[in-house]
């Protein structure tokens, strides 16, 4: 069985349009000029009823043509260019796929790095911080900007425009 592609299914549409003439001759032309088509690609009217028989109901305008087809992959694999991008620029383990901070991997590297903090009140606060997060589940309002400046003071990475804080 031939496939029916998209400029086959294009004809044979215009033509089944014309099946909806006032003209009798008109109807008469445009059923035979299909019934032509069809055979020349190898399909037949039954094969136009399956297709319609497998359209569920579903009464479309217009499908997504070849070319709209290449624009959205092309979207697509610019998105997904600028994600991979992102995860080089935020390591995965301080982040979720949708920029989300892993509060508790956060918390526990700036725990593990206190010693080079020099403030006494940054130390406590790194060292009280993940044993909160598992209690509370994440930094209040108030801990999250102390946090994240301690964080990027020890080498971490936050950049407030890919990094979504879901507060």
């Amino acid at each position: 069985m031939t496939t029916l592609n998209e400029p086959i299914a294009k004809r044979i549409a215009k033509l089944f349009r014309m099946l909806a003439s006032d003209f009798d001759g008109e109807v008469l032309n445009a059923a035979r000029r299909m019934k032509q088509q069809l055979i020349a690609e190898g399909l037949s009217f039954n094969d136009i009823a399956t297709v319609i028989e497998n359209a569920n109901g579903e009464i479309e305008e217009r499908k997504y043509s070849d070319a709209d087809a290449e624009i959205i992959f092309a979207k697509g694999v610019e998105k997904g260019r600028t994600e991979e991008a992102r995860k080089q620029q935020a390591p995965p383990e301080f982040y979720d796929a949708d920029g989300s901070p892993r509060w508790y991997e956060i918390a526990m590297f700036c725990q593990q790095n206190s010693a080079q903090l020099h403030s006494d009140w940054e130390q406590n606060f790194t060292s009280d911080m993940p044993s909160k997060i598992i209690k509370f589940g994440k930094p209040t309002d108030k801990q999250i900007p102390h946090l994240l400046a301690i964080f990027v003071k020890l080498g971490g990475y936050y950049d407030p425009k890919t990094t979504h804080l879901h507060r």
